[in-house]
């Protein structure tokens, strides 16, 4: 599995169908995404489903916002449906 943070951009072409989890930041303009997907162009790319979570709860204000982050229960929980 492979952990990006994606601009809207970046999002709309990747495959969704490869996608298992989705996160919007608080303002909606960047996406915490997990994938089987490479993704070459992308914002940033963590190593791991541990790395994510830490990343979202040291920033926690633009992705959550209550002072917590994403747990990594929710990567493989939380399933991302396309619609």
């Amino acid at each position: 599995m492979n952990y990006y943070i994606l601009t809207l951009e970046q999002f709309e072409s990747a495959d969704k169908d490869q996608v298992s989890y989705v996160h919007y930041n608080n303002d909606g303009t960047q996406i915490i995404v997990s994938t089987t997907e490479v993704i070459a162009e992308r914002y940033r790319k963590f190593k791991s489903k541990n790395t994510c979570s830490d990343y979202s709860f040291s920033n926690h204000a633009d992705w959550v916002g209550d002072g917590t982050g994403i747990e990594e229960w929710e990567f493989e929980e939380i399933i991302y449906l396309q619609l």
